[in-house]
């Protein structure tokens, strides 16, 4: 594991351990400039830890809430909140197992400032933190992988049952923040344009060298939706794995194609542009806010081949039989390969959580095929790395849907491809 970028944390005078390699750990590089963690910075971390801790809210929607209720926060507090939040809860189970009182969060956010070898402030919320015996639990408790990625015991059984040996690859890789990538919107702009506009506001990236040239890497974190980049739709936000289905649709101009599962609509918005604005998408989801989004997306990025559809009962789907050229499902899933962008999610997988949701990957996939006309593709797909959701799922289908015939995939692991974890299947009906 590498540092975690260079937003701000606690930037505080910290003493010396040879033994702790802060760096595997911590937030930042350490610097000399110190910062005071004020108390109401504390508390705001401490009140978001306990919304998705004990109550179990999602972390962005959390950190998101707190910054709403709290507009006095500055730039750089809102940082220090948003980073330590998250990386607490990405370490959650290795703090806990370290920790006096179980589900003490201050005693919590304490183990986290010493083990990133930082001062602690001398409060009464810290008074009952063991300074003395933490590093050494820390030390000893890393040497089992399921508590150095932070793995709950469930979660654990579950990988191995899996993915056997692959498990703790998968997990190590995916034990560090999400970065953020950039997709070049080529219906209104090209890699060199929006190249030229980053180097002249002085932003650090790195451009994909594949055949695409869509995608970019930021390498310092900024606020991308404030820049007329964005706000032009020049670029949109969207991890490099997930801009891979799109390109292994193949999709043409002048299809029709259905994206029955569109959430934000990340996929459609790239489907159409690919498609150069020409066709028809039409973009279903059971969630009609979602599909309001996608729609002002759409208009920013200069795209009007989409059409949304409210999913409100099972007549709108039985309308589009026979329908699409081209049928992507990006089924709900686990989520067990965008990890390191949701940490929060490792706490909510367990054996009823997963039978849940193959039951529901299975029967959209039973509702939902018949969209696909003779000759069409069903393009099957998951943003998780747990076979029992992919390629068993796949086969489970087609032995009970002979007019379906199996065409690849294409499984894209964290710990080799580098980003998030995918999978995506191409079956073609065939009458």
């Amino acid at each position: 594991m590498g540092t975690h970028g260079t937003h701000p944390f606690f930037l505080l005078i910290h003493s010396s351990l040879d033994t702790f390699d802060v760096s595997s750990y911590c937030t930042i590089p350490l610097e000399k400039e110190v910062y005071k963690l004020h108390r109401p910075v504390a508390q705001a971390i401490i009140h978001c830890l306990g919304e998705i801790i004990i109550r179990q809210y999602p972390a962005d929607k959390v950190i998101e809430r707190c910054f709403k209720e709290n507009p006095k926060f500055g730039k750089r507090d809102r940082g220090t909140i948003a980073s330590n939040v998250y990386d607490i809860v990405r370490n959650y189970v290795l703090i806990r197992h370290c920790a006096d009182q179980k589900n003490d969060l201050w005693g919590m956010l304490g183990i986290w400032i010493l083990n990133c070898n930082y001062t602690l402030p001398a409060w009464d919320e810290f008074a009952h933190v063991n300074r003395s015996n933490i590093r050494q639990r820390w030390n000893e408790a890393i040497k089992d992988k399921r508590l150095q990625y932070s793995v709950p015991v469930e979660l654990d059984q579950i990988g191995k049952s899996e993915l056997g040996d692959r498990w703790y690859r998968e997990m190590q890789a995916m034990h560090v923040p999400g970065q953020m990538i950039l997709r070049v919107n080529t219906l209104k702009s090209n890699m060199k344009q929006v190249i030229t506009v980053l180097r002249g506001n002085e932003i650090q990236f790195e451009q994909f060298k594949d055949e695409y040239h869509e995608a970019i890497k930021i390498n310092q974190r900024i606020n991308l939706f404030t820049s007329d980049l964005f706000k032009q739709g020049f670029v949109e936000v969207q991890d490099y794995a997930s801009q891979q289905v799109a390109h292994f649709i193949k999709p043409q101009s002048g299809q029709r194609i259905i994206d029955a599962c569109a959430g934000g609509g990340g996929k459609a918005l790239h489907l159409a542009t690919l498609m150069q604005n020409k066709g028809r998408v039409l973009a279903l989801d059971i969630d009609q806010y979602k599909l309001s989004n996608l729609h002002k997306r759409a208009v920013r990025d200069g795209i009007d081949i989409i059409e949304t559809k409210w999913i409100e009962n099972n007549k709108v789907i039985k309308r589009l039989e026979g329908q699409a050229d081209i049928l992507l499902l990006d089924v709900p899933c686990t989520g067990s390969g965008v990890i390191k962008r949701n940490p929060d999610s490792k706490y909510r997988i367990d054996k009823n959580f997963i039978t849940g949701i193959l039951e529901k990957q299975s029967q959209i996939l039973m509702d939902y095929c018949k969209m696909t006309k003779p000759g069409g593709d069903l393009i099957y797909c998951t943003c998780s790395i747990f076979n029992s959701e992919n390629r068993k799922q796949v086969d489970s289908f087609l032995s009970n849907h002979p007019f379906f015939e199996f065409q690849e995939e294409r499984t894209l692991w964290p710990s080799e491809f580098g980003y998030d974890g995918f999978y995506m299947a191409r079956m073609k009906r065939i009458r």
